[in-house]
């Protein structure tokens, strides 16, 4: 079983990847983004990256839709911006010596795909009711607390790498 990213408002591209993939495709994004995630909007997109973890989903629904990001459209550049900034990171492979192992060479093409759907992706597509909501935290963990050994944004069950 695998996992789906599209842009269905745009075209009928798709992003196919393993599960195997789709953890490394995650956690290097939470690493790109959550050191420079400084505004609450940019802290949410980490969250909600961070909420596709197969410990939540289950494996093999951590697929998503562009239109499902949480997008606001009073912010939309400034989100599409930050993005694109954090999926320019972990193509630099920011902040993957915290990882305990070597993502393969494999996520550089899904890294470059994802970036041209953030880029194609336009303010008018955005539907809020078609959106995945950041999950409600219980307090033992609290929003926008960060992981002590990743540094990342955890979701309400813990850090995505650290679940791995």
């Amino acid at each position: 079983m695998g996992n789906i990213i599209t842009n269905e408002k745009i075209n009928d591209s798709t992003i196919l990847m393993s599960n195997g993939l789709t953890s490394v495709f995650i956690e290097t994004i939470c690493l790109a983004g959550s050191d420079i995630a400084l505004e609450k909007y940019q802290q949410d997109i980490m969250i909600w990256f961070s909420q596709r973890d197969w410990m939540i989903l289950g494996m093999g629904f951590e697929g998503f839709d562009i239109g499902e990001i949480v997008w606001r459209k009073e912010i939309f550049y400034e989100q599409q911006r930050f993005i694109l900034k954090v999926i320019d990171r972990a193509t630099e492979k920011t902040n993957w010596d915290l990882l305990n192992y070597t993502p393969g060479e494999m996520i550089f093409e899904t890294l470059t795909n994802f970036r041209q759907m953030i880029q194609d992706f336009r303010i008018e597509h955005i539907e809020t009711e078609n959106e995945i909501p950041i999950f409600d935290f219980d307090g033992i963990i609290n929003r926008y607390d960060k992981c002590d050994k990743h540094s990342i944004y955890k979701h309400y069950a813990g850090c995505v790498i650290c679940n791995r």
